[in-house]
């Protein structure tokens, strides 16, 4: 019994990875976490705090092939013991149709155009021509467009802040019962940076505002 157990420590030390977090340990806390954008119930995020230091360190890990992360436990075990009802989910800042500012742009240069298609938005990502401004009262690139750094929720999620030259702050909207959104303003532990692709704070994403 003790074999079995040190072989199933080292496949799932073998099949795993240190990798951008799928989860954000600033806001969890240290510990293991499932992945929320995995469907098949196999990925999970371990958070671990460094006290010297007082930032979090991420890596995502993903369980054996006959096994799945059960977040009642934080630990990988066998299917026959946990259903996976994780349903997919697509990943969009559409609310209606139309063409809205980017919210993973930081500059105003690119925009998305929303299309909803059978009760599902379909999100497509458009840039501006060099020297034009994406304007949202008129829904175009305006050449005499300024961008500006005011924010305001339109959906929910984590938004970079349009105004930070760090990357390392960023807004978290979140959709409350009367249809209008609470909006957070969060700071990336100082290792970190705010990936507006990801949404997440993360190590592995380069800063290229200025």
């Amino acid at each position: 019994m003790e074999c079995n157990y040190v072989l199933s420590l080292l496949v799932v030390l073998v099949l795993s990875w240190e990798a951008h977090a799928a989860v954000n340990c600033s806001e969890t806390g240290a510990g293991r976490f499932a992945d929320p954008d995995d469907t098949t119930c196999k990925n999970y995020t371990l958070c671990s705090y460094s006290s010297s230091t007082g930032t979090y360190s991420s890596y995502d890990y993903v369980c054996p092939s006959t096994s799945l992360f059960n977040p009642s436990t934080s630990a990988c075990t066998v299917s026959s013991d946990f259903v996976c009802n994780v349903t997919s989910t697509t990943n969009t800042s559409c609310t209606a149709d139309g063409f809205f500012v980017d919210p993973s742009s930081t500059n105003c240069s690119s925009y998305i155009e929303c299309i909803e298609i059978d009760g599902t938005f379909l999100e497509t990502s458009y840039t501006c021509p060099d020297d034009t401004n994406f304007n949202p009262n008129t829904t175009l690139c305006d050449s005499d467009y300024t961008c500006t750094s005011t924010f305001s929720c339109t959906a929910a999620g984590r938004f970079a802040s349009t105004s930070d030259t760090t990357c390392q702050t960023y807004y978290f909207c979140v959709l409350i019962a009367d249809g209008t959104y609470l909006q957070y303003n969060y700071t990336c532990p100082t290792s970190s940076v705010f990936s507006p692709t990801a949404r997440l704070c993360t190590t592995s994403y380069t800063c290229t505002t200025s």
